[in-house]
């Protein structure tokens, strides 16, 4: 626990991680309302699929030109617009349902809006963390972020389907705008953000001079890092340059960061299946109703939850690399288990394995990439990495209607397993996930 204390006595970043918290507890809420409100408007299985394309489909977009606005402006900034504008849109629909205008268009529309900016905070919030810690405490905060998430997906659906039935679901909307109205109001008093130190290939792409981008003065309780605000990946020689060609480059010519992203984008195939997998076993090996389904999906956010706790409050001294190839090859062999068809109490636990050991990648890969990504590229690095990695979950899903069609589950276990026990085997011995390629060896001091 004195991890946490340690990064929290630094008031703002215990005023970012608040506010993120709050507004990822009303983001749980937000998609059952929605659905609700279309059922309760006469839509059926069609509509719903619509307004799940609409809630998921805009992040590519938005992620990408998310990125390039976090390197162009403050990020800081950035967030209290999107989340102004996030929030003044979800309000809008418990207006127009009190006024008794509420149409599905409206609603359709403001699912395409939460997901087109879904990702300049996905991608906003580890663009600031290096400009506010620095050292050990990035894991914890990373292990936090992970935690904020895992509270939004365990506690809000439950607490949406308990208010819908009690207040209903425009009003649940309403708390959803006001989570949006608490991070605006947390990121306010943050205060300006520390000068952004700017790397070698950001100095020689304004011309030599030493970078400042954004606020002048370091936030109250705030630190800069020399070894995180300095890249050491591959952009020595070039400048940072505009657009998102530099971030591309970036990615494919780092190793560490490649390997990870594979990883993550083979692992969130996995994901996709589950997706399906999960209702579909619930039916026909446990029949169960939806009540066992909710328990089913809260298993694995619930190890997911202890995982990202116990990582970010351990002094972890393991390569973080090879820690990543074997926290994946662990969830694969656990998630192997499920060939057996176990009931519904091994299966809770054989879920909450696999989130126990899934948990710690967020927090030490996020680490890792703010080691290696230069600072002037972090924005649009990180908006890409996470959309390349949010689109890959929709391929496990097209791929499990298919292993799924003849009733047997044990091909779509067999292939989600092997999505996460080969290339954690992979990652075990290759080079790219060597400490001395994720930034951790021992080198030259970095410049001041």
């Amino acid at each position: 626990m004195q991890r946490y204390l340690r990064v929290l006595r630094q008031r703002a970043y215990a005023l970012l991680w608040g506010g993120a918290t709050v507004s990822s507890l009303g983001d749980g809420m937000t998609f059952v309302a929605l659905v609700w409100l279309v059922l309760e408007r006469g839509g059926g299985a069609a509509e719903v699929g619509w307004l799940g394309a609409a809630y998921s489909a805009p992040v590519i977009i938005g992620g990408l030109a998310g990125g390039l606005v976090l390197d162009r402006f403050d990020p800081r900034k950035v967030l209290i617009a999107d989340n102004a504008i996030r929030g003044l849109v979800m309000a809008s629909v418990p207006i127009a349902a009190a006024l008794g205008v509420l149409t599905l268009p409206h609603i359709f529309l403001a699912a395409a809006t939460y997901g087109l900016l879904y990702m300049v905070s996905g991608a906003g919030m580890p663009t600031i963390l290096p400009r506010l810690l620095s050292g050990d405490e990035l894991i914890t905060a990373n292990a936090m972020e992970s935690i904020s998430w895992s509270i939004g997906g365990l506690v809000g659906p439950v607490l949406a389907g308990l208010l819908i039935a009690v207040i209903g679901a425009p009003t649940v909307l309403a708390f959803d705008a006001l989570s949006y109205g608490v991070f605006v109001a947390c990121l306010l008093g943050m205060g300006p953000l520390p000068a952004l130190v700017r790397s070698a290939a950001g100095r020689s792409a304004l011309g030599g001079t030493p970078g400042v981008e954004g606020d002048a003065g370091p936030a109250e309780g705030g630190q800069v890092g020399s070894a995180p605000e300095v890249g050491s990946g591959p952009t020595d020689s070039k400048p940072a340059g505009r657009g998102l060609g530099p971030a591309v480059r970036f990615i494919l010519g780092t190793p560490a960061v490649l390997a990870i992203t594979l990883i993550y984008m083979t692992g969130n195939i996995g994901e996709g299946i589950f997706t399906v997998f999960a209702p579909i076993y619930v039916r026909d090996v446990l029949h169960g109703d939806a009540a066992v389904y909710g328990v089913v999906v809260s298993a694995f956010t619930g190890g997911a939850l202890l995982g990202a706790v116990l990582v970010g409050a351990l002094g972890w001294r393991w390569p973080l690399g090879r820690s990543i190839a074997a926290a994946v090859l662990a969830a694969g062999l656990v998630q192997g288990l499920l060939i057996f068809r176990p009931s519904l109490m091994p299966l809770v636990l054989v879920l909450a394995g696999i989130g126990l050991c899934s948990s710690c990648l967020t927090a030490w890969a996020q680490t890792i990439r703010m080691r290696l990504i230069p600072p002037e590229l972090r924005g649009r690095v990180f908006a890409v990495l996470r959309t390349l990695m949010r689109g890959t979950p929709p391929l496990g899903s097209l791929l499990a209607g298919f292993l799924l069609a003849g009733g047997d589950i044990t091909w779509a276990v067999l292939v989600a397993t092997v999505l996460n026990v080969v290339p954690g085997a992979i990652g075990l011995v290759h080079p790219a996930l060597s400490r001395a390629a994720t930034g951790e060896a021992k080198s030259a001091p970095a410049p001041a």
